[in-house]
């Protein structure tokens, strides 16, 4: 669907980017002089002429003789229908077929060395070339195993040497094997079979991290296993638990670990709940010279708000105790800590930060709010728009002149926005007066005072479009 313009179009000498002159396939029975189209069916852009002595205005192509410039074999024609078309050579391609073969030992086949082509890819010249390939040149190699360093206190090692067959003579090369003391062992070398034993050796030194996948089980009676570095066990969960540490015995000494039951049976009775206490009344006495006695860790809700030393409590806010506090001994603001729960007033500040959170209510009129506490906002309305039907009634009035049909309107008008309001103001936007109510762009100005006018190309009657109001 088209946007419609009511009234000419200014573009200030800016350009017009991209745009398509309107495709016809048929040229239309009339015109006005200057309209441009397209005739899609004969592919020619025509203008529409004034009479000129032959009786009708009419169209005609815009161009010379030529009306257009076609492509043959091999040849593309950019622009084919002008004003400028653009002859060039079509780029050359080539689909190409591939064989395989599997030529023996000192056989030959042609392969192509090189192809020369222009710059348009016509091929100017192909070189051949015949490939021979080399007699067989296999060799056979043996791997015979020896044993290496053997002296007792120092790693031990194992020979792998690589000797030539066939062809060739002689040792070529020796890979060793080489253990490493309190960590591989090369445990024996039996040249018969070509084998070299790896084992780790009877005391293991683990120099970086260990991995375990499974678990550490039958240790010996007595024995000592020292870790020089920590022992992480990962933090998985599974059936059973892979990463537990299982069976941890009591410890007896401050540097001994402990095990499940120990530090339940050492937190029991710690930091628990005491009750309700009433702010207002210090009931019960957490100040004072007859406080009751709290715990390190006891801690009490806020059921009543009020003060404590110079805190402000409010209802839901917890009170803990920071030390072992006894009875009757004054204890002072430090002896507690004091956890705001936040249920407060909601406040209004000009930050986020410098406003006060909490609890709030909402207008009926603008919110609505659900059982559960959800709340919307209302569907809004402008209070400050109106709409005005363009016609020929108070606030507006019609006229007709010099082929342009003029709505004026009065804003100061009461159905409008009053005494006061300014032309300079108030937002406009012209639709259709009847659905689909499509957005139209007529010329709109604003006078010094409270007239605006709204003016069409052609004579236009009373009704036919409306314009949207808002007052800024």
């Amino acid at each position: 669907m088209a946007i419609n313009f009511l009234n000419t179009v200014d573009l200030n000498k800016n350009q017009l980017n991209q745009a398509v002159i309107q495709n016809v396939a048929s040229d239309p029975a009339s015109g006005v002089v200057g309209q441009i189209i397209f005739n899609t069916t004969v592919d020619s852009l025509k203008q529409y002429v004034a009479d000129t002595g032959g009786g009708s205005a009419g169209w005609e192509s815009i161009g010379g003789d030529i009306q257009k410039v076609d492509g043959g074999t091999y040849i593309t024609v950019t622009d084919p229908n002008g004003p400028i078309p653009i002859v060039n050579h079509d780029l050359t391609t080539r689909s190409n077929t591939t064989s395989t073969a599997s030529p023996a030992y000192g056989a030959n086949f042609t392969a192509l060395d090189s192809i020369t082509t222009n710059t348009t890819g016509h091929v100017t010249a192909v070189n051949t070339k015949t490939v021979t390939l080399p007699a067989d040149t296999n060799e056979t190699y043996t791997l015979p195993v020896t044993a290496g360093t053997v002296a007792p206190g120092t790693p031990t090692s194992g020979k792998v040497s690589l000797t030539a067959g066939g062809t060739g003579a002689g040792v070529k090369s020796t890979v060793e094997f080489v253990g490493t003391t309190g960590r591989i062992d090369i445990t024996s070398v039996n040249q018969n079979n070509g084998s070299i034993t790896i084992n780790l050796t009877d005391d293991v030194t683990i120099a970086d991290n260990l991995t375990v996948s499974g678990r550490i089980s039958q240790i010996q009676t007595g024995e000592t296993n020292t870790l020089s570095s920590p022992l992480d066990m990962g933090g998985t969960t599974g059936t059973p638990a892979p990463n537990k540490i299982l069976n941890v015995a009591t410890g007896t000494v401050a540097t001994d670990g402990v095990n499940l039951g120990q530090v339940e049976a050492l937190v029991a009775g710690l930091g628990s709940f005491q009750g309700g206490y009433n702010a207002a009344t210090n009931s019960p006495a957490l100040s004072g010279g007859s406080n009751v006695a709290v715990g390190n860790g006891d801690f009490y809700v806020v059921t009543n708000p009020g003060t404590l030393f110079t805190k402000v409590l409010e209802v839901g806010d917890f009170i803990f105790a920071n030390t072992n506090i006894p009875a009757n001994s004054s204890p002072v603001e430090s002896d507690y800590i004091f956890v705001i729960s936040d249920a407060n007033i909601a406040g209004a500040g000009s930050t986020d930060g410098a406003t006060q959170k909490g609890v709030a209510g909402f207008d009926s009129a603008s919110f609505n709010v659900s059982a559960s506490g959800w709340v919307q906002l209302d569907a809004q309305k402008n209070p400050n728009g109106a709409k005005q039907s363009l016609n020929n009634t108070a606030p507006s009035s019609r006229a007709e002149s010099g082929g342009v049909t003029t709505f004026t309107i009065d804003l100061a008008a009461a159905s409008l926005f009053g005494t006061g309001a300014l032309s300079e103001n108030v937002k406009a936007e012209v639709t259709d007066g009847s659905a689909p109510y499509e957005t139209v762009y007529a010329c709109v100005t604003r006078s010094g005072s409270a007239s605006m006018a709204i003016g069409f190309t052609g004579s236009i009657a009373n009704d036919a479009y409306q314009v949207l109001l808002t007052h800024v």
